[in-house]
């Protein structure tokens, strides 16, 4: 029974990350209101999902979630006893790790906002959400042990500068990840013209 209720708690989490992605996207949304430069440059990112552009950006998104996917894993699923906790949740919680590796796919959704279903709005959140977090925590995080084993007897240590780099890259995506949404969100764009 607890078990169940372990599932339950996660997926509330999940629910709950989602949630605060949504919120990332509406306090841009009431930051930038009425302003043109902004204007423009969610006009430029219209753009480049119309364009040859985006296979490009799909590229760099992979490359640097894949940057910071591997230094979250490294520091917080396979160090210690973190990996017991997937395997309890029976896998469920390995989304939370994965998740901002769905922002490549960003670029390929040419829906507006007003269009998405529950579940592309609590997809596109949630991977935003897990992207802030994750950069957030390897940012904040100063500690670069690692450990081999639950008890945290064997240990090694890793590297603070490229951790702080994983960080910095999930910070990007998710920036990004923010910024197309709140792109797709807006319903009245200042017509500029793109010079790209």
């Amino acid at each position: 029974m607890g078990f169940i209720v372990y599932i339950v708690i996660l997926l509330l989490f999940m629910l709950m990350i989602s949630f605060v992605g949504n919120g990332f996207v509406n306090i841009f949304l009431l930051i930038t209101k009425n302003n043109e430069g902004v204007g423009k440059l969610m006009n430029k990112l219209n753009f480049l999902y119309k364009s040859k552009w985006k296979y490009l950006v799909m590229f760099i998104l992979l490359v640097l979630t894949g940057m910071g996917v591997n230094q979250a894993m490294i520091y917080y699923l396979t160090s210690g006893a973190y990996f017991w906790f997937v395997i309890f949740t029976m896998g469920l919680l390995l989304l939370m790790y994965i998740a901002p590796v769905g922002s490549i796919f960003m670029p390929l959704v040419k829906k507006q906002f007003s269009n998405w279903n529950k579940f592309s709005m609590f997809y596109w959140n949630f991977v935003s959400a897990t992207s802030w977090f994750w950069g957030l925590l390897l940012i904040i995080d100063k500690s670069v042990i690692i450990y081999e084993d639950e008890g945290g007897v064997n240990f090694h240590y890793g590297s603070l500068p490229l951790k702080t780099f994983g960080g910095i890259c999930l910070i990007i995506v998710a920036l990004y990840m923010t910024l197309s949404i709140a792109s797709k969100k807006m319903n009245k764009l200042p017509r500029v013209d793109s010079d790209i």
